[in-house]
């Protein structure tokens, strides 16, 4: 694949990616139930909730239940499969790790102190899993790409 097409590429990806992270941003910042009266809580105990979720999930209503547990795992995973496409620096678990978890964190960090939500320790643990496993599918497609001798990433 020649230059120009990798570049038209990345540059759909960013695009991609740009459009991903407004999204992300509306969700974890602007949408209006984050701005109710008595919406914002902490929980700063590893595992507090996800245990509160997974013990007592008769209590919940499906939809709180799964987007609590499985929303925050899928709401960064693009975050983990976009980034080593763009950025061949950050194609190592451990970098995409780290990233999903300081970037995790600052969002937290800001619903607090902003009080649109609240902290969770436990949304940092479900998004840096999930951008873990954006990883994963991003290394499973490079892996995919390669085997059918498509030329995308280098």
């Amino acid at each position: 694949m020649g230059k120009n097409n990798r570049k038209k590429i990345n540059a759909a990806v960013l695009c991609v990616f740009i459009v991903y992270a407004a999204y992300l941003a509306e969700l974890l910042f602007f949408i209006p139930y984050r701005h109710a009266p008595n919406s914002a809580s902490q929980n700063v105990i590893p595992f507090k909730t996800i245990r509160m979720y997974i013990l007592y999930y008769r209590y919940f209503q499906f939809e709180v239940w799964f987007s609590n547990l499985f929303g925050n795992i899928f709401m960064f995973m693009p975050f983990g499969f976009f980034l080593p496409i763009l950025f061949r620096r950050l194609r190592k678990a451990w970098i995409m790790g780290l990233l999903s978890c300081l970037a995790s964190a600052l969002a937290e960090i800001i619903q607090g102190y902003f009080h649109v939500g609240g902290f969770d320790v436990d949304d940092i643990l479900l998004n840096t899993t999930g951008g873990l496993c954006g990883y994963g599918i991003f290394l499973l497609v490079r892996k995919l790409v390669k085997k059918i001798k498509i030329e995308i990433w280098r």
